[in-house]
C-alpha cells in the first residue's frame, strides 16, 4: 500500500533539484530496508540481534548503485552472505524476496555465498562489480565484500577498460534524429553508464577520475545533462507506464506535461523537451568520447590560445574532407571568444564558406558550439525540431550544405564563388524559424550584408531563401497542375535562373530526407510545368498582382481573425481578379459565405439594383439573367473562389419595384427551380465587335465583346457558352453610355479547341 501511494505521487520528483532518478533510488533503498527489517522482526522476534551480527548484505548495483535508476525499471540487487549455519540466511533471502514481491518491487537479483566472491572474475558476475552500493545489512561483511570487488577489479581492469574504450570512441559526433533510443543511441544512458564504468576503473583517489582531464565547469555540464536524460526516461516509463527507452515526437506534448515544462515566448514546452534532450545527448557523447581518448591517449594539452588561432589553422587547411578527432573538437569547445575579434572572425569565416569543402568545418563549428557567434541567425536554431522529418532544422541543413558542396548538378557548378557562397548562407539559414517573410527578409539582410556581397546577389539569396521549401510544399500538398498555383510561385521567383536553382537545391533536400521516387517524379512534372509557365507573361502579370495583394492581406485584421481553415482557403481562390480587385473585409466575408452556403444571395436596391450571389459552380446564373433581361445589365463579374464555388455579381441601371423585389427573392429562394425559359430574341453582334484570342496564354482563352447594349445580351451568350459546354474562369460585363464591353476568359479544353469557329459564327447576327 505504502509503494502504491509512493507511486502515485512520483511526479513530485520532477520538482526537485537534480534528477529523478536520484530522489527515486532513495526511496527504493528506504523500501527495501523496511522490508528486511520486517523479515528479520518476523524470523527473530524478541531475540533479533543487530543487523551487524546478521552476516547478509543487500548491495545495488549497475545503474542503481549510482543512484541512476529509472521510473519503472527493474532493481539490480546483489544479496550476498556469509554461510553461517546458525542463522539459516537463504530461509530470510527467500523470504525478502517474497516480500519485495509482495509488494509489487520488481527486482532482478543475484544470490551469492561470501566465498564465491573469490573466483567472481572468472564468471558472469563480473560485470555487476563496477558498480556497487551498501543499501542495508552487515556492515562488517561489506568490508570484506568490497576487498573481493576491489580483487576481482584489478585483475579484470585492462580487459573491462579496454571493452568500455570500444564502446566510447569516435571518430566525429554522430548526427542525433529527433526519435531515439535513449539507452543505446549514443549520447543516451548506456554512453553515460559506460563512461562511469570508466572513470571508477582509473579511479585512485577521492575526487573524480574525470578532474584529471576536465575542470569542475565542465563535469557539472556533464551531470546536468545526465540528470535531464534519466529524468527524461522517468517521465517516458511514466508515460507508457512500462519501460520504455523509444522516445517518439508524438508523446512529447504528455512527456512535457509530466516534468512541468513550460511554454516560452517563441517555442512550445514540448520543443523546449526535445532541444534539450538532443542537446544533453549531443553533452554526453561529446564528455564521453574526449574522456575515452584521454584516458586511452593520456594527452593533456591544447594547441591553441583562443579561438581566433583556431579558426585562423582552420582556414589555412587545405581545401579537401577533413577530420578532427575528439581532442581537438573538444579543445576547440573550451577556447575563449573574444567579441573584439568578431570582425575578424567573420571574415574568416566567409573564407571558410568559400572553401568547396566546408561541410566537416561548419560541422565543427556546430559540435562545438561556435557556429552561433559566427551565424547569429542559427543562435536558437540548434536541434528545432521538425515533426515531419527524422532530423531537426539544424542537422538538416547541414546535411543539405554537404550535399551541395558534393553535387554535380550544372546549375551548381555555373555559379560563380560569391553565388555559392549566398547558397551555401541561404542553406544553413533555411535551420532557423520565423514569424513571417518581412521578418527573414530582415535577418538575412543584416547578416549578409556584412559580407559586403553584391546587391543582386543578396537578392537572389533572399528569394531562393524565401521560397527554399516551395517546391516541397507544392509537390506534396497542392495540385501541380493547377495555373493559379504555377502563377503564384513564378511571380514570387522572377525569373528562369531562381527556378533552376530552387529545383536543384529541392533535389538535393529530398535526398537528404530519402523522400519516395514519386516525390521526384512530381518534381520533375512542377520544374517542367514551372519553366512553361514563364512563357504566360500576362498571367505573370496579374498573379504578381495578387501576391503583392494576398502579402498586404495576411497582415490584416480581416484575415487574422478568419481562423486558419479559412485563411487556407482564400489563399486557394482561383480567381487572380477576385483578390486584385475586391477590398480585403470583402475578400474574407464572401470566403467566409462561401464556406457556410451552398447557395447565398444578397441585393440592395436603393440608387439601384445590386445583386450578389455565391454559389456551386454547375450553378446555372443565365436564369438570373433571363429572369432579369427587361432591366439594364450595366456591370457584371463572375470570379471562381474555392472548392468548386463561384461568386457573381450584377449591377443593373434599374431600381425595382417591392414586388419585383420579392418575386426575385423568391425565385433565388427557390434555387431556380420555378423559372420558366423563355426565348429571348437574338441581339445584334456584328463580326468586327467580336475579338476572339485562342492563344491568351497556354491553359485560357478570352473572348472580347464590344457592342451596343440591348436587352437580353448577357442572358443570350451564357446560353450559348452553356451550349458549347465552356468552362468559364472570369468575367466582366461593363456598360457606359449605352455601350456594353464584355471580357469572358475560358479554360482551354477540348469542347473550346474543337467548336472555337462554331461559337463565334452562333454569335454574330449578320
Amino acid at each position: 500500500m505504502e509503494l502504491k501511494l509512493y507511486k502515485a505521487q512520483y511526479f513530485k520528483h520532477f520538482l526537485k533539484q537534480g534528477s529523478f532518478a536520484l530522489h527515486h533510488c532513495k526511496e527504493m533503498d528506504n523500501f527495501i530496508k523496511k522490508a528486511l527489517d520486517i523479515v528479520l522482526i518476523n524470523c527473530f522476534e524478541s531475540f533479533l540481534p543487530p543487523n551487524d551480527k546478521i552476516p547478509l548484505c543487500i548491495i545495488a548495483n549497475k545503474q542503481y548503485a549510482k543512484f541512476n535508476l529509472c521510473a519503472n525499471e527493474v532493481l539490480p540487487l546483489l544479496f550476498i552472505y556469509k554461510d553461517v549455519e546458525a542463522y539459516h540466511i537463504k530461509s530470510i533471502i527467500k523470504a525478502l524476496i517474497v516480500v519485495l514481491n509482495d509488494i509489487h518491487l520488481q527486482i532482478d537479483y543475484v544470490i551469492i555465498e561470501l566465498d564465491g566472491l573469490k573466483n567472481i572474475a572468472k564468471n558472469e558476475l563480473k560485470q555487476n562489480i563496477i558498480q556497487t552500493r551498501f543499501i542495508c545489512g552487515c556492515k562488517p561483511l561489506f568490508k570484506d565484500i568490497k576487498e573481493c570487488f576491489e580483487n576481482a577489479l584489478k585483475e579484470e581492469k585492462e580487459h573491462f577498460a579496454s571493452e568500455l574504450l570500444n564502446k566510447l570512441s569516435l571518430d566525429t559526433l554522430p548526427f542525433l534524429k529527433q526519435e531515439f533510443d535513449i539507452k543505446k543511441d549514443f549520447g543516451g544512458l548506456n554512453t553515460q553508464r559506460n563512461l562511469d564504468d570508466l572513470l571508477t576503473l582509473f579511479k585512485n583517489s577521492p575526487k573524480n577520475y574525470a578532474l584529471n582531464f576536465i575542470d569542475e565547469k565542465d563535469l557539472s555540464e556533464l551531470r546536468l545533462a545526465s540528470d535531464f536524460l534519466l529524468s527524461l526516461k522517468s517521465a517516458m516509463n511514466l508515460q507508457a507506464n512500462k519501460d520504455e527507452n523509444i522516445f517518439l515526437l508524438n508523446n512529447i506534448q504528455e512527456i512535457a506535461q509530466l516534468m512541468y515544462k513550460k511554454d516560452k515566448k517563441n517555442l512550445k514546452a514540448s520543443e523546449i523537451l526535445v532541444q534539450k534532450a538532443l542537446q544533453s545527448m549531443h553533452t554526453v557523447a561529446l564528455y564521453s568520447a574526449f574522456l575515452a581518448f584521454k584516458i586511452q591517449n593520456n594527452n593533456l594539452n591544447s594547441d591553441y590560445k583562443s579561438f581566433i588561432d583556431a579558426l585562423n589553422y582552420l582556414v589555412l587547411l587545405e581545401d579537401k574532407e577533413q577530420s578532427f578527432d575528439i581532442n581537438f573538437v573538444f579543445n576547440l569547445k573550451n577556447l575563449v571568444f573574444h567579441k573584439k575579434d568578431m570582425q575578424k572572425a567573420m571574415s574568416m569565416f566567409k573564407q571558410i564558406l568559400y572553401k568547396k569543402h566546408s561541410f566537416d568545418i561548419v560541422k565543427l563549428l556546430l559540435d562545438t558550439g561556435f557556429l552561433k557567434e559566427l551565424f547569429k541567425p542559427f543562435m536558437n536554431a540548434r536541434f528545432l525540431i521538425d515533426e515531419e522529418e527524422e532530423y531537426s532544422f539544424d542537422i538538416q541543413a547541414l546535411l543539405n550544405l554537404q550535399a551541395f558542396e558534393q553535387s554535380d548538378e550544372g546549375i551548381f557548378i555555373s555559379l560563380k564563388d560569391e553565388e555559392k557562397f549566398i547558397i551555401k548562407l541561404v542553406i544553413l539559414m533555411s535551420a532557423i524559424s520565423y514569424e513571417n517573410e518581412v521578418s527573414l527578409a530582415s535577418i538575412f539582410r543584416n547578416y549578409v550584408m556584412k559580407f559586403n556581397v553584391k546587391s543582386e546577389n543578396l537578392e537572389l539569396g533572399l528569394k531562393l531563401l524565401k521560397n527554399y521549401n516551395a517546391l516541397k510544399n507544392m509537390v506534396e500538398k497542392e495540385d501541380i497542375f493547377n495555373p493559379l498555383i504555377i502563377c503564384n510561385l513564378l511571380s514570387r521567383l522572377e525569373n528562369q535562373k531562381s527556378l533552376e536553382l530552387l529545383n536543384s537545391l529541392t533535389k538535393l533536400k529530398a535526398r537528404v530526407l530519402n523522400k519516395h521516387i514519386f516525390f521526384f517524379k512530381g518534381l520533375t512534372r512542377l520544374f517542367e510545368n514551372a519553366k512553361q509557365g514563364f512563357e504566360d507573361e500576362n498571367l505573370l502579370d496579374e498573379t504578381t498582382r495578387r501576391v503583392k495583394k494576398e502579402l498586404t492581406l495576411k497582415r490584416t485584421k480581416f484575415f487574422l481573425d478568419a481562423g486558419e481553415y479559412l485563411q487556407d482557403k482564400i489563399l486557394h481562390i482561383k480567381s487572380n481578379l477576385f483578390i486584385i480587385k475586391n477590398s480585403f473585409e470583402d475578400i474574407v466575408n464572401i470566403a467566409k459565405i462561401a464556406k457556410e452556403n451552398e447557395l447565398k444571395f444578397w441585393f440592395s436596391n436603393e440608387l439601384n439594383l445590386n445583386l450578389q450571389v455565391v454559389a456551386s459552380k454547375g450553378f446555372n446564373f443565365e436564369v438570373i439573367l433571363l429572369a432579369l433581361s427587361n432591366l439594364n445589365l450595366i456591370f457584371m463579374n463572375f470570379f471562381e473562389l474555392y472548392d468548386d464555388k463561384i461568386y457573381l455579381k450584377f449591377e443593373y441601371d434599374d431600381v425595382i419595384s417591392i414586388e419585383q423585389r420579392n418575386k426575385l427573392a423568391q425565385l433565388l429562394n427557390s434555387n431556380l427551380a420555378n423559372f420558366h425559359k423563355r426565348k429571348i430574341k437574338k441581339p445584334l453582334i456584328k463580326k468586327d465587335e467580336l475579338k476572339f484570342d485562342l492563344n491568351y496564354s497556354k491553359i485560357y482563352a478570352k473572348l472580347n465583346l464590344n457592342a451596343k447594349d440591348q436587352q437580353g445580351l448577357v442572358a443570350f451568350l451564357m446560353s450559348n457558352f452553356n451550349k458549347f459546354n465552356l468552362i468559364l474562369c472570369a468575367a466582366k460585363i461593363q456598360t457606359i453610355r449605352q455601350r456594353t464591353r464584355n471580357t469572358f476568359i475560358f479554360q482551354k479544353n477540348e469542347a473550346l479547341l474543337n467548336n472555337a469557329n462554331e461559337l463565334i459564327n452562333s454569335l454574330i447576327s449578320e
